[in-house]
C-alpha cells in the first residue's frame, strides 16, 4: 500500500511535458542557430542560460540534455548545449536563465535562481544565436544575442531583485 501511495504522489506531481520539434513537420525554408551557454560555479552547479521553447511549445533544450548526461554520475553536473535549429521567421522564442545542480536534492538545499521570458523577432537566415545571462540575489536577466558580434536582440529580461524559487517551484 505504501509503494502505491509514493507512485502515486511521484505520477501526480511530475507531470508529463510533450516536446516538441523547433522545425515544424516538412517546413523547406530556412534555419538559424540558438545556442545555450553556462557559467560554472563548481563540479555541480551551474547557471544555465538556454532557449527553452518555441510559440509555446516546449522543444528539445539544454536544461533537459544536462539533466540525462548528468543521471546516475552523483555529484558531477555534465553540462550539454546543444544547438538548437529554428525556422528563420517570426516566432516568439522562451529564454530562460536558471541554476542547475547535479543532484536534485542539492536543488531542494540551496538557493536555485530563474529568469524567463519571451523575445519576437526574426532570426536571420543562417545566423547563429547563443542565450547568455546572469543570476543573483540582487539582479537576475537572459537574453539573446548573435553568436560572433554580441548584438542583443531586443531587450534584457530582467529582475531587480531576488529571483531565488521557492521550494515548490524548484
Amino acid at each position: 500500500m505504501k509503494k502505491i501511495a509514493v507512485l502515486t504522489f511521484i505520477l501526480f506531481y511530475t507531470g508529463c511535458a510533450t516536446i516538441h520539434s523547433p522545425i515544424p513537420e516538412n517546413y523547406t525554408g530556412p534555419i538559424s542557430i540558438i545556442s545555450s551557454t553556462d557559467k560554472r560555479h563548481h563540479s555541480s552547479k551551474a547557471d544555465m542560460f538556454y532557449l527553452q521553447g518555441i510559440d509555446g511549445k516546449v522543444i528539445k533544450n539544454a536544461i533537459g540534455e544536462t539533466r540525462r548526461a548528468s543521471y546516475g554520475q552523483g555529484g558531477k553536473l555534465t553540462t550539454v548545449h546543444p544547438d538548437i535549429e529554428v525556422p528563420s521567421k517570426e516566432a516568439t522564442f522562451t529564454i530562460v536563465g536558471r541554476t542547475e545542480y547535479a543532484m536534485p536534492i542539492q536543488a531542494l538545499t540551496n538557493a536555485v535562481y530563474e529568469v524567463k521570458g519571451d523575445i519576437v523577432f526574426s532570426p536571420i537566415s543562417n545566423e547563429k544565436y547563443i542565450v547568455k545571462g546572469a543570476l543573483g540575489k540582487e539582479y537576475s536577466s537572459v537574453w539573446l544575442e548573435v553568436k560572433g558580434t554580441g548584438e542583443v536582440i531586443k531587450n534584457k529580461i530582467e529582475i531587480q531583485g531576488n529571483s531565488s524559487l521557492g521550494f515548490f517551484d524548484k
